[in-house]
């Protein structure tokens, strides 16, 4: 007798969802890099390491 599986419904549902979640992610990504592409003449601590790194 073969185990007890998971219905296919279930699986397709969580894999659904994993996708969602994924470009979610990646439309934050995006949106994080744009703004540190915009904030990069602000930032203090790359600035600070840039000072450090002349010494």
């Amino acid at each position: 007798m073969p185990k007890h599986t998971k219905k296919r419904s279930t699986t397709k549902r969580k894999h659904r969802q994993m996708k969602e979640h994924a470009e979610a992610n990646k439309a934050k990504a995006q949106d994080s890099k744009q703004l540190a592409n915009e904030y990069e003449p602000y930032n203090i601590n790359k600035r600070a390491f840039e000072v450090f790194g002349e010494d």
